[in-house]
């Protein structure tokens, strides 16, 4: 039997959104995998590690879960967290499983699409660290990130609406959506699992929004070549 090897807790809730994204895939097609969550809630802040390196790292979290992932036997592992991608070289060095970067696969999911300009929602320190932004730019993209005050709106969505589980004014939201529209952006990367949980949540179904954690779930199945 094939095994998804998840490595969850990045936060929580967007492993469980990750993992029905899984399921309805999988419903349609196969019953023959089996998918193993390693759930560490108390990994550190991606982000206030990337910003401040003298914070707690969550590296040494992240290869424990995925130490814990190979003692199962997993075909794949695969994280569902843009801003954790910045340890992406570090994670690919510990182990010899097959590791899908969900960064990577929303920049070739663009490049398909013959993209050449697209605007990037996600954690300042996803957007700091530049690892969507590099990338685009290998591909011939363009990556616009919302201005200072649009990004502490995404910024609060994220961790007191998400995470904090308080109430979200989607017209906040929207009106960052539409100041990269103004900059003529093809296509807006939903580049944090939190913005894709919210995505499922509201039924968000503007055509411009590119969810990283759906391609991510879409490939993970392309990968395993389940027929």
């Amino acid at each position: 039997m094939k095994k998804i090897g998840i490595i969850g807790g990045l936060g929580p809730l967007a492993t469980v959104k990750f993992m029905e994204l899984l399921n309805d895939d999988l419903e349609k097609i196969t019953d023959n995998v089996e998918m193993i969550v390693i759930n560490d809630p108390t990994t550190p802040d991606r982000t206030d590690y990337i910003l401040d390196n003298t914070k707690p790292n969550p590296l040494p979290n992240i290869l424990e879960m995925v130490k814990k992932l190979e003692k199962c036997d997993v075909s794949i592992i695969v994280m569902p967290c843009n801003t954790a991608s910045y340890f992406f070289e570090e994670i690919v060095k510990n182990t010899n499983i097959p590791f899908i970067n969900i960064v990577l696969e929303t920049v070739k999911y663009l490049a398909n699409k013959n993209a050449k300009k697209v605007g990037l929602l996600a954690t300042l320190g996803t957007i700091e660290s530049g690892i969507y932004k590099d990338l685009l730019n290998k591909y011939g993209i363009e990556c616009v990130i919302p201005n200072s005050s649009n990004q502490e709106i995404i910024t609060n969505i994220i961790y007191d609406g998400v995470k904090g589980g308080n109430p979200i004014n989607l017209d906040d939201f929207y009106k960052v959506v539409n100041s990269l529209k103004d900059e003529n952006c093809e296509y807006i990367i939903l580049g944090c699992t939190e913005l894709s949980a919210l995505r499922q949540i509201k039924n968000l179904d503007d055509d411009i929004l590119v969810d990283a954690m759906k391609i991510l779930a879409l490939n993970t199945i392309n990968y395993l070549n389940i027929k």
